[in-house]
């Protein structure tokens, strides 16, 4: 069912953009509105910016900084309207970025590090189960059994 209602945004949202009345080419920013349209096409499944921590890429390198110690780069986020599917990439590319990589008691050095950048991103169904059956718990083994079992060990 969650399927159907996600199908049913995005035919509303086609036949919105289809129409681009005056009301949603005129989004203005600077006075703090943005419409729905503009809403959903930020929110949609893309590549964004996204500032990623050098220690994060390359774990390895822990006794060494980096200068500096992030970069940035495009990477898939956003919503992709009902929980069994994810925002991921489908297609990728390296792009090389020139750093300052120091370790103590030693001459900083340039370094060439590698980055992976997303761009284009897609959503698909999730390859994990993204919300686990709970187990229950067996009656009589939760809280408060061990003072039952004391209170009927002193009816005895």
């Amino acid at each position: 069912m969650p399927a159907l209602g996600s199908f049913l945004v995005a035919l509303a949202l086609h036949t919105v953009g289809a129409k681009q009345d005056l009301f949603l080419r005129n989004s203005t920013p600077e006075v703090g509105f943005l419409s729905f349209y503009d809403v959903w096409n930020r929110s949609s499944c893309q590549p964004m910016e996204k500032l990623v921590n050098i220690m994060s890429e390359y774990p390895s390198e822990v006794e060494h900084m980096f200068s500096p110690s992030c970069v940035s780069l495009h990477r898939c986020s956003g919503c992709c309207g009902d929980e069994i599917l994810q925002c991921i990439p489908t297609e990728i590319t390296n792009v090389t970025m020139q750093l300052l990589k120091m370790k103590s008691g030693e001459q900083a050095s340039y370094v060439e590090l590698s980055f992976a950048e997303h761009r284009k991103c897609m959503c698909r169904l999730r390859q994990d189960d993204p919300k686990p059956e709970r187990r229950r718990r067996p009656k009589g083994r939760g809280r408060g059994s061990k003072m039952k079992r004391a209170r009927n060990r002193l009816k005895d």
